[in-house]
């Protein structure tokens, strides 16, 4: 993915949401998210190249979301590296995101840069690479939002744009009914936010990407819905500025 939102515990109805635009080359065939049968069940996409997933829940309540980061210097042979999706698709495994963390302090793998975001009703946790290790940090209540642009940190001019995007919801949201898919038109108008910092020509720099050759290839809303325990999800297959969203797939927590 490129760029993730993560509103978490800002509302009372839904203590997790999300929302997120996956860039990725054109000539990547992936499967849109579906509900895999394991133990904990889970809904999530695959990517059918290296296998492994981008962004997905289970019905222990845990949501798990990977960007890859861009970074300077040579990437590692692929020979070398373990796909970040199934690290992702690891994590989506486990019971919460205290479980998630403890996998994640003991990885000893090699991987390309990534940003790894994972979350249940009590915790929220950010994990992200260097060269030699994996650094993990707690998240507090509140909006989160996270892109491919940082480096070895969190911070870029692309994520504090798009924080400011999100966060001009917050109040707005608020005050709509209490149905998910409500919720649907003011996030997709931000996540097909075309818009580059100042004096950027750099398309990558949008929240929507289009370059010639990889883009924005698909958007993915999520909504824990605690009154139902459930989590309630959608998926705009195609950028999020000329497709729509699907009905809903829903994922009772067991």
């Amino acid at each position: 993915m490129c760029t993730l939102a993560l509103y978490f515990r800002c509302f009372d109805s839904y203590p997790i949401v999300v929302a997120a635009n996956r860039d990725e080359h054109f000539d990547r065939p992936s499967a849109a998210p579906a509900l895999l049968n394991g133990n904990p069940k889970i809904i999530a996409g695959k990517d059918l190249r290296a296998g492994g997933t981008w962004l997905g829940v289970n019905a222990a309540g845990l949501m798990v979301g990977i960007l890859n980061r861009r970074i300077n210097g040579d990437a590692l042979p692929a020979t070398v590296a373990r796909s970040r999706g199934a690290l992702c698709m690891e994590l989506l495994q486990l019971s919460s995101a205290k479980a998630a963390r403890r996998r994640i302090d003991t990885d000893r793998y090699r991987y390309h840069p990534f940003t790894i975001v994972f979350a249940d009703q009590q915790n929220a946790y950010v994990a992200y690479n260097d060269e030699i290790k994996i650094i993990t940090q707690a998240l507090q209540p509140g909006l989160q939002v996270f892109s491919s642009a940082a480096e070895f940190d969190l911070n870029s001019a692309k994520a504090e744009r798009a924080h400011e995007r999100f966060a001009s919801l917050m109040n707005p949201l608020s005050e709509i009914s209490k149905q998910p898919r409500e919720w649907l038109p003011a996030l997709q108008n931000i996540l097909s936010d075309h818009s580059l910092s100042a004096g950027s020509d750099n398309p990558g720099d949008a929240i929507c990407v289009h370059r010639e050759a990889s883009g924005t290839v698909s958007a993915s809303v999520m909504f824990l819905v605690q009154s139902e325990s459930r989590f309630e999800t959608f998926f705009c297959s195609g950028a999020p500025c000329q497709n729509v969203f699907n009905d809903a797939l829903t994922l009772h927590l067991s």
